[in-house]
């Protein structure tokens, strides 16, 4: 029987520690305002990721035409938490649960094509070991 929810997507492998280099991770975007899990109102620069990740900043990168890490993106903050994509055919997120994935705060939907168009499904990141 197939769960119902959303649908299971294939994610690539997050290679590496973040804390130690960039990793590649797939990034998506999110624009629904409020209060982050840290209590924090959404805004521009706020980053949903796994709950061990909160509070610590993080430097985020494109991806170069040659697939090493590109151009810097900006410095964002890890305020929030989220489900993400489902990725073990259950109908529920869990791509940022298990950090697999990030969602960027944008302010609209049209923000989150436009960053969609510009990076791609995936950035590469690194956490920063700072006060975000």
């Amino acid at each position: 029987m197939e769960a119902k929810g959303l649908r299971q997507v294939k994610l690539e492998e997050v290679k590496g520690n973040p804390f130690e280099d960039p990793v590649k991770i797939r990034c998506t975007c999110y624009c629904e305002n409020g209060k982050t899990a840290t209590g924090k109102q959404t805004r521009y620069g706020i980053v949903a990721g796994k709950k061990e990740w909160l509070g610590y900043t993080l430097e985020i990168n494109a991806i170069a035409e040659d697939g090493s890490v590109g151009e810097l993106v900006g410095l964002f903050e890890f305020q929030d938490t989220g489900a993400g994509m489902d990725t073990d055919g259950d109908g529920k997120g869990d791509s940022i649960k298990k950090g697999q994935s990030i969602d960027v705060w944008v302010a609209s939907l049209r923000d989150a094509y436009e960053w969609r168009d510009t990076y791609g499904d995936y950035v590469y990141m690194k956490i920063i070991k700072s006060d975000g």
